[in-house]
């Protein structure tokens, strides 16, 4: 699947609840943005309220924690 359909499908999301998995772990949150290369994830790391920037060719799989539809590469 191509970068563009995984934009749209990130932009459906954007202000629901979602789960990112990438490389480097999974992360938890409202998605804030979908840009050309990242998206932004606001979540909490360590109690501490965050936005999270997340390269997109990091990103292995995007649940929408509402619905349960998924993106995977």
């Amino acid at each position: 699947m191509s970068s563009q359909s995984f934009r749209d499908f990130a932009d459906r999301l954007v202000g629901q609840e979602v789960e990112v998995v990438t490389n480097n772990g999974t992360y938890t949150g409202t998605l804030e943005y979908v840009g050309g290369d990242s998206i932004i994830l606001r979540t909490r790391i360590r109690g501490r309220a965050v936005r999270l920037a997340i390269r997109i060719a990091l990103i292995i799989a995007l649940f929408s924690l509402l619905t349960g539809r998924r993106f995977t590469f």
